[in-house]
């Protein structure tokens, strides 16, 4: 058996959102009402491709996320976070991403 192709990998730090009724993006809270940061990866089959911070895409679950960041990930760490499904072409406003970008610095400092 011959040895497996490896693939790129990277982790993405995202905010899951939910469509308002502007047809924006807003936050998903959680049931205590707060926003919470989560990770995902690239999977050999994931579609679509990363365009920049503030893109949307739908994890394997069919949760809408906006992404915070981008972070080089091994591969031979890829399976200890979840694979996301899709890259989405839609982007969240300027001012959701500086918002989800602040909770990321306050995150980081905690």
């Amino acid at each position: 058996m011959g040895k497996k192709a490896k693939y790129e990998t990277h982790c993405y730090l995202g905010i899951p959102v939910v469509e308002d009724n502007d047809g924006g993006y807003q936050f998903k809270r959680d049931a205590d009402g707060d926003v919470k940061i989560h990770t995902w990866r690239i999977g050999k089959h994931t579609k679509g491709r990363f365009t920049g911070a503030g893109q949307l895409m739908m994890t394997e679950n069919r949760l809408m996320v906006m992404i915070i960041e981008e972070r080089p990930l091994a591969f031979k760490d890829r399976h200890s976070v979840v694979p996301m499904q899709r890259f989405l072409t839609v982007r969240a406003s300027a001012q959701l991403l500086a918002d989800g970008q602040r909770l990321l610095q306050e995150q980081v400092q905690d």
